[in-house]
């Protein structure tokens, strides 16, 4: 079976969540308050719900607590977002991610049990500052505890160069996923594999690691 998601919150930010999830062949269910919220989002998502999730019995009564993450992802009203984050903590839901508008906001998350906040803006600003010190990085994902998953683009100084060359897949402390060439994404990975100027290359690991290993490149 797919995995289960919920998007409570319609507004640009869920809609666009759960447009991706329904790309990536998720199980989705949106909600929304608004009616004309969920029409739009109707017109792409096949499970969609006019309800309030701040009441325990519409959270009983739709099942929230079986699903692996529920996205709480109103942005209009702080009391809102809390509130909902409390009611499914406490009806059961293994997962509750948060969409936060501030510091103070993601704060009282966590205290009410939030198991991951987001900052959209904050964690975009982070992204983006981390691209304008490496043109060569063309996205960059924070995981948690000096974890990050990269995207590293293939420039004229690596052409023709092959990974062992880069001793890419001797690493202990990161690693090379994938590498994308056009449209299509290489994982089976050896060390005879010669890159080609704009291959991007997949890496997830220690963030110091990989800064270290991108200074000798």
């Amino acid at each position: 079976m797919n995995n289960q998601f919920a998007v409570i919150g319609l507004g640009l930010f869920g809609t666009a969540l759960c447009e991706e999830l329904e790309r990536q062949d998720a199980e989705v269910l949106a909600i929304d308050i608004d009616e004309v919220r969920t029409r739009q989002v109707a017109t792409f998502c096949s499970h969609v719900i006019v309800a309030d999730a701040t009441d325990e019995n519409t959270v009983a009564e739709l099942g929230l607590a079986e699903f692996d993450i529920v996205f709480v992802a109103i942005g209009d009203s702080l009391e809102t977002s809390i509130l909902t984050t409390l009611v499914l903590k406490e009806a059961g839901v293994k997962k509750v991610w948060v969409k936060a508008r501030d510091k103070f906001h993601a704060k009282i998350l966590k205290k009410v049990g939030a198991d991951k906040v987001i900052n959209p803006e904050w964690d975009m600003g982070r992204r983006v500052a981390q691209s304008m010190f490496d043109t060569r990085l063309v996205d960059y994902l924070e995981l948690g505890h000096d974890m990050v998953l990269t995207e590293f683009v293939i420039g004229l100084q690596l052409n023709d160069r092959t990974l062992a060359d880069l001793d890419l897949l001797q690493q202990t402390e990161f690693q090379l996923l994938a590498i994308k060439r056009g449209q299509t994404l290489h994982n089976v990975l050896t060390g005879t594999l010669t890159l080609a100027l704009g291959d991007i290359l997949i890496l997830a690991g220690n963030k110091h690691a990989i800064d270290r290993w991108l200074d000798k490149q």
